[in-house]
Order: structure tokens, then sequence, then C-alpha cells
């Protein structure tokens, strides 16, 4: 902060001008806050919380252990499992964004706010760190960062899982490509870093999973594959995603 000082013979005025040192501080700071504000956001465990709600459970030790829409289809009624995808899809994604745009950040914060929400989705500070896995929270995101990009991950996805029976891998792969789709629909350099982001946080995730999901005496190099082309512990699909705990309220609590 720079101050001026002009004195006349009647007149003595302060002048309080900003400098390169101002600028940069702002800088961090609003780096900061958004960053904040997308974590937490993403943060918010709807599908726990709609567990314990309507069903008391704990949706970490049922099937995948996914604290998301995911695996809140396969042991949730339709309202409660449309309300947690339409959450975490528009108000974790698509919200999240649209008020970084409203109050004029440019497109490189939109997508740290993007990509950090996914982060907080994925390991939420009110659950131990556990969480989903972010292709709801990133698919919001893209609705208004790149509505052709989410077209061209959508069709990938849904067809490639449709006609191979096998969403986890076709998604997987679509997310793989998002950096490659964001080039080829011409998306601004942030959108492409922004598909990079969102490729590392979902790579990472699946390595890592949630804490307890892990059927008890698996190997690691005997989960390493599926985890990576499946999004699961084991090859057979039908009867992960179908698992329910043998000891409830034990595993995550």
């Amino acid at each position: 902060m720079c101050f001026c000082v002009d004195a006349h013979e009647n007149d003595c005025s302060i002048r309080i001008t900003s400098n390169g040192t101002d600028s940069l501080m702002q800088d961090w700071v609003l780096i900061m806050v958004t960053v904040a504000y997308g974590y937490l956001i993403g943060s918010i465990p709807s599908a726990y919380l709609m567990g314990r709600w309507t069903k008391g459970i704990d949706i970490r030790q049922y099937g995948s252990g996914n604290v998301g829409a995911s695996n809140a289809r396969n042991h949730f009624d339709k309202v409660p499992f449309v309300t947690v995808a339409v959450f975490d899809i528009l108000f974790k994604g698509t919200v999240t964004v649209g008020l970084t745009q409203m109050i004029g950040l440019d497109l490189w914060y939109q997508v740290t706010v993007a990509l950090v929400t996914a982060v907080g989705h994925n390991w939420s500070v009110f659950i131990k760190f556990s969480g989903g896995r972010g292709l709801g929270v990133a698919m919001g995101a893209l609705l208004l960062l790149s509505w052709k990009l989410l077209v061209l991950l959508l069709a990938i996805g849904v067809i490639g899982g449709f006609f191979f029976r096998s969403y986890g891998l076709w998604f997987g792969i679509a997310i793989l490509l998002l950096p490659f789709g964001a080039m080829v629909v011409g998306s601004p350099d942030a959108t492409v870093w922004y598909g990079v982001g969102v490729c590392g946080v979902t790579v990472l995730k699946r390595l890592t999973s949630n804490p307890g999901t892990s059927p008890q005496g698996l190997r690691w190099r005997d989960k390493l594959a599926p985890r990576l082309l499946f999004d699961r512990d084991t090859w057979d699909g039908d009867g992960w995603v179908a698992r329910t705990p043998s000891e409830p309220e034990h595993r995550n609590s």
C-alpha cells in the first residue's frame, strides 16, 4: 500500500494507491477463499446423511462403500437416491461454479473451484476423509464450463457402458480422455487443465478407495487391476455392489 501526500499552502490530502505487492496478496487471499469454499461445499456428505436420515445406515458399509449417487442407487429408495444425485450434480457441481461466474471470477478460478469441490467430495473432512468418486460433481461443473465436453463424457460412458455392460470401465475411459476431448472441442487451456486434474483425482481415488471397504485378507496386488479398470476391489461386479455389512455400524464408526 502506498501513501502519497500532496501538501499545498491550505491543502493537505492523502491518496492511497495499490502496488504490485497488494495485488499479489489479494490474489493469494482470493485463491485461499476459493479453495476453502469449494472444498467445504464438496465435503457435504449427502449420501451419508441421506442414508442416516432415511434408513439409519452408514452407506460406507454397503456395496462399494462409495459415498455418492452410484452406491446410493443400489441401496436407497428412488426418492433419496435422486435427491443425492441432484444435490451432488447440480448443487456441488453446477451451482458452486455458477456462483464464481456470478461474482465475475475468471475461468481459472472457476476450474479451481470445480476441481477442489471434487476433492472435497472424494475426501470429506466430515466423515474421516472418505467420500465418493466425484463423477457427478465433475458432470455438474462441466455443464457450465463446457457443455460440449459434458456431452462427450456422457456419450463415451453411457454408450460404452450399455453395450459392454461396464459403466465403471467406460466412465473411467471417458474421464481419462477429458483433456484430449477438451482440445478437440476447442475448450480454453483452463478447461483442458481441469480435465487433467479430474483424471488425477479419479485415478487417486480409485487407487486409495475408502478406508474399511476392502474385503479382509485381499492383497493389494489382487485388487489393483479391478480398482483401476472397474472401480471395485474384486472381479465380481454384482457381488461387489450388493454387499451388506456382517456387523453393522462397526467398520467406519
